[in-house]
């Protein structure tokens, strides 16, 4: 078993929601990664300020199932002085099942020697 069912919840194992949010958009990142061909080294990702989305939870990710799904509907790739912003929908589905929808999601990669980065104090994410 996953090591999160062990910690999340104490004898009713489930998958973290947050989780299963954290894994569109790793996704997401990397789709910009091999779309503008960069490097993950060299960008860092950062939450596109402003932007509204939202998330919907209907359902959970219990050890008995079999296969997650996660998908995407990429919406929106915008190039702006060496940025890369990315914004899309997605569903994450347990068994056939749509049991998370996430809305409007929006990220943007951001090379690591953007002053933004350095002023705004943000660490460099891991390569994808």
């Amino acid at each position: 078993a996953e090591w999160f069912f062990r910690a999340h919840f104490y004898q009713d194992p489930v998958c973290p929601g947050s989780l299963g949010v954290e894994s569109f958009l790793q996704m997401l990142r990397f789709f910009a990664v091999k779309k503008y061909d960069i490097s993950p080294d060299d960008y860092t990702v950062m939450v596109t300020e402003g932007h509204e989305h939202r998330w919907t939870y209907r359902g959970q990710i219990i050890p008995a199932n079999n296969t997650v799904r996660i998908q995407a509907h990429i919406k929106e790739c915008i190039t702006d002085n060496n940025r890369y912003t990315i914004v899309a929908d997605g569903a994450l589905t347990v068994d056939g099942i749509c049991i998370y929808e996430m809305e409007n999601f929006s990220l943007q990669l951001v090379p690591v020697s953007d002053p933004a980065v350095s002023a705004q104090g943000r660490l460099r994410s891991q390569s994808a």
